[in-house]
């Protein structure tokens, strides 16, 4: 077990850079970097700093506006280095950094040797004494997409709630299988639509603390099944 950084990048798909995907270019400077991987995650729903509106993945025009979420877990050494990289390549998007204990490493085999661990001591607080970008925190919801509130599914009810509030941004990724409070599996299978009706949700909200206190007691409302986790994290990238 060891301590790392978590780095995670919100970025819309269309976003280019030079001639190619905002996103694919961050992937290939992470390559270069050295860093130990990236994983890219697309929403189902979401928007942010920059939209006007919420996009879907299920409509077509707004289908380039969805919000790519890139996470990176490395040293932060390593970490440094990448943020250096990224901040002038993104110029509508956030990134968030965050202490995450490792409990668990399996390396590739032409990368052995796992990363130096950081001491037990290493808290988050240490970890962002020096940045003035702390007082940030991320709300993370785990719900069904059958849940309903208000006559509506609950993920997309709470995006609209956090837009109505100004939150920063909000993501939700739908998950490819897993169960919930039914104790019961959901697996995604194509074209058939009453066995993904109640795939795992899972949302993200990002907003100075203030925002989140606000958003807070309407997500209480509306979770009636699920698990809500509240973290702080340190905001690197914010255009």
């Amino acid at each position: 077990m060891y301590y790392a950084e978590q780095l995670t990048i919100y970025v819309t798909e269309g976003d280019r850079l030079g001639g190619k995907l905002l996103y694919q270019a961050l992937i290939e400077e992470a390559r270069q970097l050295g860093l130990a991987g990236v994983t890219v995650m697309r929403t189902a729903i979401g928007y942010g700093p920059q939209s006007r509106q919420i996009a879907v993945d299920w409509t077509l025009e707004l289908a380039p506006q969805m919000i790519m979420v890139l996470v990176v877990i490395d040293q932060p050494t390593a970490i440094a280095k990448y943020i250096t990289k990224l901040q002038p390549l993104i110029k509508k998007g956030l990134a968030t950094k965050e202490l995450v204990k490792v409990i668990h490493h399996a390396p590739v085999k032409n990368n052995p040797e796992p990363p130096a661990p950081l001491t037990e001591e290493l808290t988050m607080d240490s970890a962002n004494a020096s940045s003035n970008n702390t007082d940030y925190e991320k709300l993370t919801i785990y719900t069904g997409e059958a849940d309903q509130w208000q006559g509506q599914p609950v993920h997309l009810a709470l995006i609209q709630e956090a837009r109505r509030l100004g939150i920063l941004g909000a993501t939700a990724m739908r998950g490819a299988t897993g169960y919930g409070k039914n104790n019961e599996e959901r697996v995604m299978l194509l074209g058939i639509i009453e066995l993904s009706s109640d795939l795992p949700i899972v949302l993200t909200f990002i907003d100075r603390r203030e925002k989140i206190d606000q958003l807070l007691p309407i997500v209480q409302q509306a979770v009636q099944g699920g698990i809500v986790l509240r973290d702080r994290v340190d905001v690197v990238v914010h255009t």
